[in-house]
């Protein structure tokens, strides 16, 4: 009875197979002249040597999955879910599904919309939520140092709009983050084209497996490049791409002419002179344990304003209900330092992680000060909270965390001298907090001089001529304190 069971099963696989392999024949034939470059890399790609068909990927339930139509007799959809991965990479998609990048877009720029429906009692992975709240509509025109811009956009009026669409939000945040694909009866209604990492599927689910593996080639070398977690981790906020063109390891990746080691199906001390950003925080490398969770070989947070241990569960992140999980932090750093002793001493590995943790230390101080110097502007009444990035402190405080102090603390992690110092430290203190300090003392001594003006109106009764002269000297005051200043 059991043979039989088998016997039947694989008859009917094969002929499961047969007839996907037919649609993908006929897949072919007709995007061969409307998308050739998406059928060469497919017919170029493993999933084709290995006999993964069009349907095999592309083929949906509309009960399950509202973006899913019908296409020339077939059900399909363009938004390849996690779900679609899922049936034969189970493992691979648990773990990502556990990181931070799965849920980089309601960490990141949906944030705002994520805390608004959860505090009106709705599910923001329900796609019933995003139809009858677009995202994307919610965050246009909200003042949050989440879009920095918008500080100056809602001072000079733009924000307020209905014409300004603050649309950089969508081609700069949500391109990387992911966005919120909104989809019904087959038909996508918003969100798409997106391939970020964080992206919200109209099935339910997070992430899209093509922000890295791209789209049809899926090729494991690529994905194992710098360059692709590079698309994402540069600029002045998080310039991991540029640190690691500076360190010691892309040095000796970049010079090298051959590549061809990141094909290998496993990445070993013995095959791998170069390590790029998939061998350190993914690969199975010298013991290490495969993981599609970028964060799990990491001790510290780098990117908040105060660097703490990993926290514990991302999905936790959005609501500012995420806590330090040393012991899982501890666990990251004994893995990271395994993958480093596949090439360096563990006096060396040791020596540079004691010297790291240091400079995390530095910034966290300098982090305090920071903060304890804006909030005093705010209590002495200097800057307002309306407003929460558009006065001076206020944009310096930002710039020292989200800028300064993330290459600080970044550049220190992957071996950039530059960024640590440079682009970190340097850039951090020497122009930005001598720059807020400057300005609270400045609007100190005019709120004294206006003290004084007024006390000298309340005594005269009116306003007489040395009032007058004092209230009309109030900005050359300023200005002089800030020349003499410069020149000390």
């Amino acid at each position: 009875m059991k043979k039989g069971l088998v016997a039947l099963s694989s008859l009917l696989l094969g002929i499961l197979f047969m007839a996907n392999a037919g649609a993908t024949e006929a897949c072919i034939s007709c995007h061969k002249s409307v998308t050739p470059g998406i059928v060469a890399d497919y017919q170029q790609s493993k999933m084709a040597e290995e006999g993964v068909t069009c349907l095999d990927c592309h083929q949906g339930d509309p009960a399950k999955d509202p973006s899913v139509r019908d296409h020339n007799g077939y059900k399909i959809t363009p938004v390849v879910s996690p779900k679609y991965c899922e049936r034969c990479h189970e493992e691979q998609v648990e773990q990502f599904l556990k990181s931070k990048h799965a849920w980089t877009a309601f960490i990141g720029p949906l944030k705002p919309w994520y805390n608004e429906m959860v505090s009106q009692g709705k599910d923001p992975l329900k796609l019933e939520t995003a139809l009858a709240n677009n995202p994307r509509d919610f965050i246009r025109d909200k003042l949050t140092p989440l879009y920095p811009d918008s500080g100056a956009l809602k001072r000079a009026g733009l924000l307020d709009l209905e014409s300004y669409n603050h649309e950089n939000q969508v081609l700069g945040c949500l391109e990387c983050h992911g966005s919120y694909v909104i989809a019904k009866d087959g038909e996508i209604l918003d969100g798409w084209p997106n391939v970020g990492v964080g992206r919200v599927n109209p099935d339910g689910s997070l992430g899209s497996c093509s922000a890295c593996h791209t789209r049809h080639s899926f090729s494991r070398a690529e994905a194992r490049k710098p360059e692709t977690c590079g698309q994402c981790h540069l600029g002045p906020d998080h310039p991991q791409m540029e640190i690691y063109e500076e360190s010691k390891h892309g040095n000796i990746f970049f010079s090298m002419e051959d590549h061809s080691f990141l094909e290998e199906e496993e990445l070993t001390p013995e095959n791998t002179r170069a390590p790029t950003c998939a061998v350190c925080h993914m690969s199975g490398f010298n013991g290490a344990k495969t993981t599609h969770d970028v964060g799990a070989r990491l001790y510290w947070e780098l990117q908040p304003k105060k660097s703490v241990p990993q926290w514990d569960d991302p999905k936790l992140v959005p609501l500012g209900k995420q806590k330090p999980d040393e012991e899982q932090a501890k666990r990251g750093r004994a893995e990271m330092k395994r993958v480093c002793r596949g090439c360096h001493s563990p006096a060396w590995v040791d020596g540079y992680f004691e010297s790291f943790d240091k400079v995390v230390n530095d910034y966290n101080k300098v982090y305090e000060y920071t903060e304890k110097l804006l909030n005093t502007a705010y209590e002495e009444g200097l800057i307002s909270k309306d407003n929460p990035i558009d006065e001076i402190p206020e944009v310096m405080y930002y710039y020292i965390w989200h800028h300064d102090g993330r290459r600080w603390r970044m550049g220190a992690s992957m071996m950039g001298p530059d960024w640590t110092h440079w682009n970190g430290a340097v850039d951090a203190l020497m122009d930005k907090l001598n720059m807020m300090e400057e300005w609270i003392k400045m609007q100190r001594e005019n709120k004294q001089l206006e003290e004084r003006v007024a006390a000298l109106e309340q005594q005269k009764g009116v306003c007489g001529p040395t009032a007058v002269a004092a209230l009309a000297l109030l900005p050359l005051a300023g200005y002089a304190t800030l020349r003499r200043r410069r020149k000390l």
